[in-house]
């Protein structure tokens, strides 16, 4: 797929897509809530219409790593998003906090990391971090074979200072075996 056409990934109970512009109001009371914005590293609380829209623009598919995807139920409703960045590439994600505790967050992760293997055939290894006050990611990425690599200290907008990290990474090959994935 060409950069142009960007992306669209069906799960049993997803699709991971583009954002778009009817996005910001639901990122906007997504990232509003502590328990996710104390998560991430860029979300700031509160987080402006104009900030989101610049992040949705900065966020769009290119054809190259560097871009999120919309995390949504097949209805259609947004529950969050998950992207791939930097070298090593990085994977990222969030998810409304209504929806935890359903094994999404993992469904949409694996369908990215899918399909991000596929589309770029030299991207052999990603990375991850989580907080370490964030077990629920360390569940996430060790069902997706993350292999725990070391700690750190790492800072969010959300924060008043910076907190302890989990470092991990991914080998292709391995989640390709693990994953059936061919």
């Amino acid at each position: 797929m060409g950069a142009a056409s960007g992306f669209r990934i069906v799960t049993p109970r997803l699709v991971l897509r583009p954002f778009g512009p009817g996005d910001i109001a639901a990122l906007a009371r997504i990232g509003a809530d502590s328990r996710v914005a104390a998560m991430m590293g860029t979300i700031p609380v509160p987080w402006p219409a104009a900030e989101i829209r610049f992040w949705i623009d900065k966020a769009r598919f290119r054809g190259e790593v560097g871009y999120r995807a919309a995390i949504a139920l097949r209805d259609g409703a947004l529950i969050g998003g998950c992207g791939l960045w930097g070298a090593p590439a990085s994977l990222s994600y969030f998810l409304d906090p209504a929806q935890w505790g359903r094994g999404l967050a993992t469904e949409a992760a694996r369908a990215f990391l899918s399909d991000a293997f596929a589309r770029f055939p030299g991207l052999d290894v990603v990375t991850a971090d989580h907080f370490a006050d964030n077990p629920a990611s360390a569940r996430v990425l060790a069902k997706l074979g993350f292999e725990r690599t070391g700690v750190g200290m790492g800072p969010s907008l959300a924060r008043l200072e910076p907190a302890p990290n989990i470092h991990y990474r991914l080998m292709r090959a391995s989640f390709e075996v693990s994953h059936e994935i061919s």
